[in-house]
């Protein structure tokens, strides 16, 4: 990802609006080779007992090259042997719903519940990221 100055992006979007009048398409560099490389998200939802509760260093991550999941917080549930989910637990604005979905997760690891979780997986991965974590009895 490319961080512009304030002056950068004003050019920037000024050179956008310009081409868009005559009709040019503009696709910068980079995010072309990101959006040729882009899978679509299959959401999948997923409940059974946690098998595997793992935490550990920023950018270390979890999985192969070819089906990395950059996350510091890993699980595998027993109804999805062959798949592990995992999320971010950064110090940023998504920090408080994630500390409280890992919060989710130990109770469940240490107390044997089942727990239900909502993750995005690309086609053809077998490690995906968690958006949601819910207990139900």
């Amino acid at each position: 990802m490319h961080r512009l100055s304030r002056k950068g992006t004003v050019i920037g979007l000024a050179l956008i609006i310009l081409l868009i009048g005559t009709g040019v398409t503009l696709i910068v560099p980079s995010q072309r080779s990101q959006a040729a490389q882009a899978e679509p998200q299959a959401l999948i939802q997923a409940t059974g007992k946690i098998t595997l509760l793992r935490a550990h260093d920023v950018g270390t991550g979890f999985g192969p090259p070819a089906d990395f999941i950059n996350v510091e917080v890993v699980i595998r549930l027993d109804s999805q042997p062959n798949q592990a989910m995992g999320f971010q637990l950064r110090d940023d604005g998504n920090r408080p719903a994630r500390q409280a979905m890992l919060d989710l997760l130990r109770d469940a690891f240490n107390h044997n519940w089942t727990v239900t979780v909502d993750y995005e997986l690309a086609p053809g991965d077998s490690n995906g990221v968690i958006l949601r974590v819910w207990l139900t009895k």
